[in-house]
């Protein structure tokens, strides 16, 4: 019996080590090579800029702490002196309106940017 289990093992460790060194996935829809792996592994992305009431530092920190952790975005950046917020987002998961509810709900008025 342990000799079967021990086989069986091996079997399935070698074909899950040869689909992955051809660089191929065994899905339903077939066998995809590696460069079609990796196109669909990056996903787009939009960037959107706010102008927003922000005043000091500790404004930037609240804005930094929980508009990072937004479902959706990818980055993130804050500017006191230009009082910009820019935010890289993925449009599948999130959007611009979305994005602003969020500014807005931590107290600021938000005006999207045209860039």
């Amino acid at each position: 019996m342990k000799k079967i289990v021990f086989v069986l093992m091996i079997v399935l460790a070698s074909m899950a080590f040869s689909s992955a060194a051809f660089g191929m996935d065994s899905s339903a829809s077939g066998y995809h090579s590696s460069a079609a792996l990796s196109a669909k592994a990056k996903k787009k992305t939009a960037v959107v800029t706010f102008k927003t009431s922000i005043r000091c530092h500790n404004c930037v920190k609240k804005i930094t702490e929980n508009i990072s952790f937004e479902k959706g975005v990818k980055d993130l950046s804050v500017s006191l002196d230009e009082k910009l917020v820019t935010i890289t987002y993925d449009p599948s998961r999130t959007d611009e309106a979305t994005l602003a509810k969020a500014l807005e709900k931590l107290g600021y008025t938000v005006e999207k940017v045209k860039r």
